[in-house]
């Protein structure tokens, strides 16, 4: 791969995937692709794809095979922040379990987005903070919100996908022509199922086909199943998997039933490394969760943060400090890669949780 005709500093926006299918698809999304870093620092182990979106010169980036989490996602944005000290900006982008519940008309497919909704800024840490002597958690959770220029494109670009001719439609029609490799499957080919929180899948069973129809929650029909719906507002994350309808729940109760989704990488980079968090929707974080809506949501999340960039103007990037020089002015260490501190409580049993995504 030939090195990039535009210098580390030219590029103004960061994108990290966690896994490799989502990175994939992110290389997808470049209107034009330029090559290799001109240079990287010995101690930078990151493998870099670049090139641009819209007007905007776009540094691509992947978590090592086989680790996720909030730490190797921290290593990651810094590697990336000290090679690139002109980014301003990043998406976070790839799937996330979806958190359904009462006014929440969340489905497989769908995107959810970090936004603030009054209470919290976007993203919070569900597995870090103290449990003190009466049961309730002490938390530390809070991060700075994204940039309001992004929320405006954000807020903007829903009032475009209430318009029949939705850009994410488009974009996954672009997916389409791009041949097996990107293929997904539509919403009427694969089932949705929802089951109640308290009905477990059945171990080891590949489908859900054995599981009790009677625990399916009935929900209405939607109008266009083909067009997938965008939530804004608050995602979860922490460093284990969630596979248990019963702990979903009982952790959304605790944020006032205000999480979206769940997901394992955010934390680890919000305060230092801003960025939105943007996720397809592949799983309920239930014990039901398997690959079959994996690579729509993968597709749907993809194509909206392609669409989200196209709409904002390089200027807006550009007035905004690059990371690297808001890390030197604060004085902040870059990153906490650990998600307790020294001397705190684990809050929560890793029995209702697997350490890696399936």
């Amino acid at each position: 791969m030939n090195p990039s005709p535009y210098s580390n500093d030219q590029y103004t926006v960061g994108w990290i995937s966690a896994l490799s299918d989502e990175y994939k698809v992110a290389m997808a999304m470049l209107d034009e692709e330029h090559g290799r870093p001109q240079s990287t620092p010995l101690e930078d182990t990151n493998m870099y794809h670049l090139g641009k979106i819209g007007a905007h010169n776009v540094a691509m980036a992947c978590l090592p095979g086989g680790q996720t989490g909030t730490g190797p996602a921290a290593v990651v944005a810094e590697n990336m922040r000290r090679t690139f000290k002109g980014i301003r900006f990043a998406l976070l982008v790839g799937i996330g379990g979806g958190v359904p519940g009462k006014g929440k008309d969340i489905r497989l497919g769908d995107v959810v987005v970090s936004y603030p909704n009054g209470t919290y800024t976007g993203v919070v840490q569900y597995d870090y903070g103290k449990l003190k002597g009466n049961g309730h958690i002490q938390r530390k959770d809070w991060f700075s919100p994204p940039p309001r220029k992004f929320l405006s494109a954000v807020t903007s670009l829903e009032a475009y996908h209430t318009r029949p001719k939705n850009p994410i439609n488009r974009m996954l029609d672009f997916l389409d022509e791009l041949g097996e490799d990107y293929t997904y499957p539509e919403p009427n080919e694969t089932p949705d199922h929802l089951y109640k929180a308290d009905h477990d899948h059945i171990p080891d069973a590949e489908t859900c086909d054995s599981c009790n129809p009677e625990a399916l929650i009935s929900r209405k029909h939607r109008k266009y199943p083909s067009k997938p719906c965008v939530h804004l507002g608050i995602i979860a994350s922490g460093s284990l998997v969630m596979k248990s309808g019963i702990e979903r729940d009982k952790i959304n109760q605790r944020y006032e039933n205000s999480i979206l989704c769940f997901e394992m990488e955010a934390a680890g980079m919000m305060n230092n490394f801003p960025c939105l968090v943007i996720r397809g929707i592949s799983d309920y974080s239930d014990s039901h969760k398997n690959d079959e809506w994996r690579n729509r949501a993968i597709a749907v999340a993809s194509a909206y943060a392609k669409e989200l960039l196209s709409l904002i103007e390089p200027c807006d990037v550009d007035i905004l400090p690059p990371i690297a020089a808001r890390v030197l002015e604060t004085g902040r260490k870059p990153f906490r890669l650990a998600p307790y501190a020294e001397g705190e409580t684990l809050i929560f049993s890793k029995s209702f949780y697997e350490t890696e995504k399936s």
